[in-house]
C-alpha cells in the first residue's frame, strides 16, 4: 500500500462509516468510492471492511491500514501547513467556516466590503454547525461560538454575548398574569434543549415563576420556530431573538452572559497575509457591533481593530483564554 489516494478513501470510509458518507466528504460519487475501495482491496489482497447491515466495519487489516493512513494524513497536512505558512502573497483561496446562525445580513455585508478591499482573495464560506478541524486544514479561519477555544489555536475573542428569553406576542398576552406574578398556579411553558443537563437549569430560572417543559430539541432553529407558534418561550442569543420580527423579550427577565464569539486560525497560518488581513478585518467588524450581541445597556466595546480593515491598532491574543 504505497498509494495515498487509496489510503484516503479507506480513511474516509472508516470515519464516515459507509460509502455515501465518504463520497460526501471527498466530493465524489458513491460509485467512485466503491470502485477505489475495491481497487485497494484487490491490490493489497485483503479486505479492509466487513459489509454489515449497519455499515462498513473495519477488519484487522483495515484497522492497520487506517492507523497508517492517519499517520500519512498528518504528515501531508503538516507539509501543506508548512508550505502555506511561507505564502507571502495576499492572493489566493481563503476558506472561512462560520455557524449558519451567525451568517446573517451583517456578516454578508462584512464579506462584501472585504471583497471590495481585497478582490484578489478568493473567499470560500462554509456554513457549518459542526466544528471544522483547523489542524487538518478543513478551513483556514474559523468563527466560533465557544467558552474555551482549543489552546493549540491562535486568535482572539471578538465580542461577548448575552442571551435572554423570547416568545411570541400572543404567548406574552396569554401568560401575562403569570409573568407579572399575579397568577402563581399556572406553569409557564418553555422550549428546553437536549444539551441541558438539568430539566430546569437553576441559573436560567432564578427570576422565573414555576415553569414546565413544553418541548425539547437539539436545534435552535427548531426552538425558535416553536416559540413563534406560541408553544413556549425560548432562551436564545440576544441578536437572534431581537432580530426576529415574530418574537419579543419576555418582560421582567434580564439578559444573562452567553457564549463569546471568537476568530481563530492555526498558528502556522497566523502570518499568511490573506489570513491576517481577514482576521483583522472581521474581528473589527464584530467588535464594532458589540452592542448588537450584548443587547441593551451593553458598555461600548474596546477599540482593538478598526472596522474598516485599516491599520491594526492592537494585538491579537495568542492565548485562547
Amino acid at each position: 500500500m504505497t498509494d495515498w489516494d487509496s489510503l484516503r478513501y479507506i480513511l474516509a470510509v472508516a470515519r464516515e462509516g459507509g460509502l455515501s458518507g465518504a463520497a460526501r466528504v471527498l466530493g465524489v460519487n458513491h460509485a467512485t468510492v466503491s470502485r477505489q475501495l475495491a481497487k485497494a482491496e484487490d491490490t493489497a489482497g485483503v479486505r479492509f471492511f466487513t459489509r454489515l447491515a449497519s455499515g462498513l466495519q473495519p477488519t484487522e487489516a483495515g484497522q492497520v491500514a487506517i492507523a497508517h493512513a492517519e499517520e500519512v494524513e498528518a504528515r501531508m497536512v503538516a507539509l501543506d501547513m508548512a508550505l502555506a505558512a511561507r505564502d507571502e502573497t495576499e492572493e489566493g483561496e481563503l476558506k472561512v467556516t462560520i455557524p449558519p446562525l451567525l451568517a446573517d445580513n451583517h456578516f454578508a455585508q462584512d464579506l462584501k466590503t472585504f471583497k471590495e478591499l481585497h478582490p484578489a482573495i478568493d473567499l470560500q464560506i462554509v456554513g457549518a454547525t459542526e466544528v471544522l478541524n483547523l489542524h487538518r486544514r478543513e478551513a483556514d479561519v474559523a468563527i466560533r461560538v465557544t467558552q474555551s477555544p482549543e489552546e493549540s489555536l491562535w486568535g482572539r475573542m471578538m465580542s461577548s454575548q448575552r442571551a435572554g428569553w423570547f416568545a411570541a406576542p400572543s404567548f406574552i398576552e396569554q401568560y401575562k398574569d403569570v409573568i407579572e406574578g399575579r397568577d402563581t398556579e399556572t406553569h409557564l411553558p418553555y422550549i428546553a434543549f437536549l444539551a441541558w443537563a438539568q430539566t430546569n437549569p437553576t441559573a436560567l430560572f432564578a427570576d422565573l415563576p414555576s415553569c414546565r417543559v413544553a418541548m425539547r430539541t437539539d436545534d435552535m432553529i427548531t426552538a425558535m420556530a416553536l416559540a413563534r407558534q406560541g408553544v413556549g418561550m425560548v432562551r436564545t442569543a440576544h441578536f437572534l431573538g431581537d432580530s426576529d420580527p415574530h418574537l419579543v423579550r419576555v418582560p421582567g427577565l434580564k439578559l444573562t452572559d452567553h457564549t463569546p464569539l471568537w476568530v481563530l486560525t492555526h498558528p502556522d497560518l497566523r502570518h499568511v497575509p490573506r489570513v491576517t488581513e481577514f482576521m483583522r478585518f472581521i474581528a473589527g467588524r464584530f467588535t464594532a457591533r458589540r452592542s448588537y450581541y450584548m443587547g441593551p445597556d451593553a458598555s461600548s466595546a474596546d477599540t482593538v481593530i478598526r472596522p474598516d480593515g485599516a491599520k491594526f491598532e492592537g494585538t491579537v491574543s495568542e492565548a485562547a483564554e
